[in-house]
């Protein structure tokens, strides 16, 4: 059965996040169960060094191109702090509302654009058949985050008819609703997304 592997909120640069060796062998320990990498914003910390973790942010796009079919960068409102360099064949993805196939599923996203970022995005309704997936770096309603980031509510994104939203932003595995799942990856976390059933574990 296909999975997508997405993870978020490394935050490369601020002390005490789990680091590039965890994220390397992270991607390795993935690589067999999953055919498509997706990293959901925050890949490095607004105050890194950019002469030390740009090219440890780099590492890491690379290390999954070489291990997945596809790979996929969404931003986070830290990442917009950087000029990021990230591999060619990474598919980076635009700050409007969008949709992608990825390992049989079709994707509903929308990078960051800023920081913090209070756009109210609209999404369009379900028109396809098939698993749709939505992936989004996002504060949500805010309970769980300091900072402004893409806000809505849980039921907007129920609206959109999608399967699963798989959440970047907050630091903890927090859930808002398991039906259809809404919920965050948490940092030093990834998930697989199963397609077609649109089954999330967490690794």
């Amino acid at each position: 059965m296909p999975s997508i592997l997405v993870f978020a909120d490394l935050h490369l640069g601020r002390p005490g996040t789990p680091g590039l060796e965890w994220a390397l062998n992270m991607l390795s320990q993935a690589s067999h169960r999953a055919s498509a990498c997706v990293c959901l914003g925050d890949i490095i910390d607004r105050a890194a060094d950019p002469d030390r973790f740009l090219p440890q942010a780099h590492a890491v796009m690379e290390r999954a191109c070489e291990l997945f079919a596809e790979v996929h960068f969404i931003s986070g409102n830290h990442d917009v702090h950087h000029e990021l360099q990230l591999p060619e064949d990474v598919h980076v993805h635009s700050t409007q509302v969008h949709s992608f196939e990825c390992a049989g599923a079709t994707v509903l996203t929308a990078a960051v654009a800023t920081d913090p970022d209070p756009r109210e995005l609209t999404f369009p309704p379900r028109t396809a058949d098939g698993t749709l997936i939505g992936l989004l770096h996002s504060s949500v309603t805010g309970e769980y985050s300091k900072g402004t980031c893409l806000p809505l509510t849980p039921q907007m994104l129920s609206a959109t008819g999608a399967d699963a939203w798989v959440l970047g932003h907050v630091h903890s595995p927090e859930v808002l609703s398991q039906d259809p799942f809404i919920g965050w990856v948490g940092m030093g976390k990834a998930v697989l997304v199963s397609v077609p059933s649109a089954t999330i574990t967490r690794l």
